[in-house]
């Protein structure tokens, strides 16, 4: 690992493989092109240290996966356009320019086109039309033309096809790999699990090429991602300059995690609507992906228990060791209901609620790209629409939560009896908590698909943010609360008090000024209707129609049953949590009959 990371200082900071090196080659002691898997692991580093580094101000939020204070629902661009076409594309034709024609560089040159298409998949879902055929082209320096969506999509499939397919598992050798260190038959893998992955996603904008290339997946299913080891990752370690963005961020920096010298407790938090989906279903994943909250800090909760003694009725206090943090603090001038009573759950300390788990911001933890668990729950939505499959629908779902549970070293006896409840139980429907303004609930329904995706998002903790925003916005499965303080261009939207998730990310005022010919073509390419990119709501093809609610007018009110009963509905188990969990509760007042 060391070795990768002398190539990644080279080239990563200041995306030294997208200048041109012609004019290197009058001094003998500069190099006239960079090795191949420099340019390569300048690429897959910039890329995903850039989603890192939007989980944390953009997708964790917009994905509800994770919640910051100081984050809007601001979709305005904060690096990502010049990361990805400088930073990671830029360095990408460095190796398809200078080597696609050489033959002993076959395997490098595919693994680059893998990665190509990979990036441009995120592009496309990230902004909608982008330049494709004429980006990174002196050849188009001060116009360059937009390609619509589904031009960009087509690209995407159609090259990780390709690229797989000529990929030769006895040829040339990867010598410097951060993600599969050089085991092309898992570059392979993850080009036909991506294939899989994606068409999925365009089944509404381009129904006939996503079923061609989902059918031929499903057709040999055993080539994609098969076992945790062909989990696709980024490396990183415990080096200086080399540690995972999380820890450089969140610990390094000694500002924002309260574990963190001089730090103070703006942590990523657990979010109030994921929170809900925790309790709704007792999903033990909550203790693994966050932190308990120190008892010192803990939101002491009011609440009624029965006796198994008698029929007498109990009013208590005891503090509560996860809460969740919701985007609705600020209330809307229509929820009167509330008016003129305690909001006991946005209204608490910052404190009292819970940090993500430190295990997640270690410098050595690797950034998963696309993950076993993930790949289990695309065969499975695949099979669930009739594309086929060596397994059922139902299997491969169960194999995902059971890859998910095992990845966090959760137990056995915990995973089945989460298999188990209703709503997590394939063919059954769960009941679960409204959140505690009563906007929204966690209901599961019958449906397969409903339930694979549900699946799929709470997989994607920590690194999958991105993936949690398309997921939504494809799907419309979840039933989201508004951003009632939101950011960006929210105040273009018609009701600029509250946000509902962003169709689409804006592109950034480079763009808008330096080639206003291209981005007026990408706003015709869209159908924008205002004649810029500022509508928070521009949907993209792939997304599901979706009426954004008139949040204002719901009839809101505290529901705290979330939260209520937390150990149990008696005094004694009361009792018991308290003698075992070393912390006091008070009985306020006893009823008797």
């Amino acid at each position: 690992m060391k070795r990768l990371y002398i190539f990644l200082l080279l080239l990563s900071t200041g995306y030294g493989c997208t200048k041109d090196f012609s004019s290197l080659n009058t001094d003998p002691t500069q190099f006239t092109a960079v090795a191949p898997e420099a340019s390569m692991l300048a690429a897959v580093k910039n890329l995903n240290t850039r989603l890192a580094d939007y989980n944390t101000t953009k997708y964790w939020d917009l994905g509800h996966l994770l919640c910051q204070q100081a984050n809007r629902y601001d979709v305005t661009d904060q690096g990502m356009w010049q990361t990805m076409f400088q930073g990671v594309l830029g360095n990408l034709n460095q190796v398809l320019v200078n080597y696609g024609a050489d033959s002993i560089y076959n395997n490098r040159v595919q693994v680059t086109r893998i990665l190509h298409a990979y990036t441009y998949s995120i592009l496309a879902g990230t902004y909608g039309p982008v330049p494709l055929y004429q980006a990174n082209n002196p050849e188009y320096l001060s116009t360059i033309a937009f390609d619509n969506e589904d031009t960009v999509y087509t690209y995407v499939m159609n090259t990780l096809k390709d690229a797989a397919s000529k990929i030769n598992l006895n040829g040339d050798k990867l010598k410097y790999d951060a993600i599969y260190n050089g085991n092309l038959q898992y570059w392979v893998k993850f080009a036909n699990t991506l294939r899989l992955k994606i068409g999925l996603r365009i089944q509404r904008n381009l129904p006939d090429l996503a079923a061609t290339h989902i059918r031929e997946v499903m057709a040999s299913d055993a080539l994609c991602i098969n076992a945790e080891a062909e989990t696709a990752k980024m490396l990183f370690e415990n080096v200086n300059n080399n540690e995972s963005p999380y820890f450089i961020k969140y610990i390094k920096s000694n500002q924002y995690f309260p574990y963190a010298p001089n730090a103070t407790n703006q942590a990523p938090k657990l979010s109030e609507f994921l929170f809900t989906f925790f309790r709704s279903y007792k999903d033990p994943r909550m203790m693994v992906y966050y932190d308990s909250v120190p008892l010192a800090n803990r939101l002491l909760l009011q609440d009624t228990l029965s006796s198994t003694a008698d029929d007498s009725l109990r009013i208590v206090t005891y503090p509560i060791p996860y809460l969740g943090l919701a985007k609705a603090n600020t209330k809307l001038a229509g929820w009167s209901s509330l008016g003129g009573l305690p909001d006991v759950i946005g209204g608490s300390n910052i404190n009292a609620f819970s940090n993500a788990n430190p295990v997640i911001l270690q410098p050595g933890r690797p950034f998963v790209m696309l993950s076993y668990a993930e790949a289990l729950f695309l065969k499975a939505e695949a099979a669930q629409t009739g594309y086929g499959g060596a397994r059922s629908a139902e299997q491969y779902y169960y194999s995902g939560i059971d890859a998910n549970f095992a990845y966090w070293n959760i137990s056995n006896v915990l995973r089945d009896e989460y298999k188990n409840r209703d709503g997590i139980k394939w063919g059954t429907t769960g009941v679960g908590y409204s959140n505690y303004l009563s906007v929204t609930n966690t209901d599961i329904p019958a449906d397969g698909n409903a339930k694979i995706w549900m699946q799929r998002w709470l997989n994607y903790f920590p690194d999958g943010g991105f993936d949690c925003w398309t997921l939504e916005r494809q799907t419309r499965v979840f039933h989201l609360p508004p951003h009632t303080n939101p950011g960006g261009y929210s105040s273009y939207s018609p009701n600029p008090t509250y946000s509902d998730v962003p169709g689409r990310a804006s592109y950034p005022m480079s763009v808008v000024n330096l080639n206003p010919v291209g981005y007026q073509g990408a706003i015709r390419e869209m159908g924008a209707a205002r004649g810029d990119d500022y509508d928070i709501y521009q949907s993209l093809h792939f997304a599901k129609p979706y009426q954004v609610p008139e949040w204002d007018k719901v009839d809101a009110r505290y529901d705290y049953r979330l939260i209520q009963k937390w150990y149990g509905s008696t005094i004694e188990e009361l009792k018991v949590a308290a003698a075992t969990g070393g912390f006091r509760y008070t009985v306020i007042q006893t009823y008797r009959p």
